[in-house]
């Protein structure tokens, strides 16, 4: 029996560590099934026991939310007990404070993050090249860009302070100064291409940035409700989507998106093709579809065929950028939670000039704040739900495994799915995504209505991105074709 436990126990360390894996989906994998072995009536007190002591070694304020990632997939009555993990938890962060909350409750704080910082930054302080040249590299342009609103709004010297932070995380020792993660891409790399990766300086450089807002609050330069918002750029992953499993290839599809790839080929004949295909006398219809192209034709390649609402004389404008399913910033009502009434969208923001006549996007590109940035490859390809203004008053969104629901008046309206298609966390550079499949259908009288409420026409948008290089060692070019028709 001993030689049982200490099999599980390894077992169970192991997969621990994959939440710290390069790949962001394989930690949202890890923390949704790991919650589950956190509810098993077998393993739970192994899981338990080795969760607590996992999350009491981590060097890192980022692993500590990391860690409280698992728990915001377990259900509230299989979770490990509160001052247990208080007690395994030796680096605080607001974010810290902020997840148990969610987690147990209000008032449920660890309480010590105020003074989980470096002190102000010396006069004499100069930041490293290696954090200035990688700092964009190893977190999202959003980071530098959120210092840059903190500096114009506070006193706080936020820049340097991040550098600091980050230094002095370095100076503990045995830190790697991690660069791209060459050996998952080999030799594309030289081609343009790059990945959806998360490397152990990404945890050091998250961590300089709750210490640094730590140390802003201890100065009196920000309260830290006003902390929190920018501490909630490092959710791992917000609570509900994690739910979402990916569905399989729609059979539908068969090879018609690889159709449009000949030379000469029309790509509204091949979109007419889809939209038939999927009608198939069901109640809901698609109003946006991503797909990739097979990886055999094209390794980096998708198909978009996305609805609009146009005027009987639109004529699409001449921009490369796509005038469909435009993002949209969605406040959650709980701060964490992709769940709640959507906000109401003025038509007269997202309404599109042609050369002639005007249009409006069916759906809008769902964009949660805060995020979960384990998700990114979800995002970044689009979570295009229908616009509120479809409505009469803005409809409501849930997740369950099989995706994102959209509901009004007590009835399911439209429905998000994801797939994966051969995926991978590579993708080409200038707009790619990695290999997720992405499809809205929407309820065929509803769109029947907003169409005949705002007195368009159903129209439709079909673009092909291709990414394909001359030689085996050139770089990835991106060629693209766009046109628009009438249902």
């Amino acid at each position: 029996m001993a030689s049982v436990a200490t099999s599980l126990d390894s077992t169970l360390r192991i997969l621990l560590e994959r939440l710290n894996w390069p790949v962001r989906m394989v930690r949202m994998v890890t923390a949704r099934e790991y919650a589950k072995l956190l509810s098993s009536s077998v393993h739970e007190k192994a899981a338990t026991r080795a969760f607590l002591h996992w999350l009491s070694i981590r060097r890192f304020e980022s692993e500590i939310a990391t860690g409280l990632a698992v728990l915001l997939c377990t259900p509230g009555k299989d979770l490990p007990p509160f001052k247990e993990v208080c007690a395994a938890i030796h680096r605080p962060s607001i974010i810290v404070d902020m997840l148990l909350q969610h987690i147990y409750g209000v008032g449920h704080r660890k309480d010590d993050w105020r003074n989980a910082h470096s002190g102000l930054v010396p006069d004499d302080f100069m930041p490293s090249k290696y954090f200035e040249d990688h700092k964009t590299q190893n977190v999202p342009f959003l980071f530098s860009n959120q210092i840059k609103r903190l500096e114009s709004r506070y006193w706080f010297p936020f820049s340097r302070q991040w550098a600091f932070e980050w230094q002095k995380l370095m100076d503990r020792g045995g830190i790697p100064y991690s660069d791209f993660p060459h050996h998952f891409v080999g030799n594309l790399a030289r081609s343009g291409i790059v990945g959806q990766f998360e490397l152990a300086q990404s945890d050091v450089m998250r961590s300089a940035y709750l210490r640094m807002l730590a140390c802003a609050v201890a100065e009196g330069a920000m309260t830290a409700q006003q902390t929190g918002f920018y501490a909630m750029d490092c959710l791992p992953i917000n609570r509900s989507l994690f739910r979402i499993m990916p569905v399989d290839r729609p059979a539908w599809l068969a090879h018609i998106p690889e159709e449009c790839c000949a030379e000469g080929a029309s790509l509204e004949a091949s979109a007419r093709k889809l939209i038939a295909a999927n009608a198939n006398g069901s109640e809901m219809r698609f109003v946006s579809l991503l797909t990739p192209i097979k990886a055999s034709l094209y390794e980096f390649g998708d198909l978009t065929v996305s609805a609009v609402l146009a005027a009987d004389d639109f004529v699409p404008p001449d921009k490369k950028e796509p005038y469909f399913s435009p993002g949209a910033g969605w406040p959650l009502p709980d701060s964490i939670t992709v769940e709640g009434k959507l906000d109401e969208e003025d038509t007269e923001r997202y309404a599109v000039d042609g050369k002639v006549g005007r249009c409006l996007p069916t759906c809008l590109d769902m964009f949660p704040m805060p995020y979960g940035y384990w998700l990114s490859d979800y995002l970044v390809a689009g979570y295009a739900l229908p616009a509120s203004y479809l409505f009469p008053t803005p409809p409501e969104v849930a997740c369950d495994e099989a995706g994102i629901s959209v509901c009004a008046d007590g009835s399911i309206v439209a429905k998000l799915s994801i797939w994966h298609d051969q995926w991978t966390p590579l993708y080409a550079q200038g707009g790619g995504n990695t290999r997720c499949g992405v499809l809205t259908e929407m309820d065929k009288s509803a769109l029947e209505q907003a169409s005949e409420r705002h007195g368009l026409r159903l129209g439709w948008v079909a673009q092909l991105r291709l990414w394909s290089r001359k030689t085996d060692y050139g770089e990835y070019e991106l060629s693209m074709r766009r046109e628009f028709f009438f249902d």
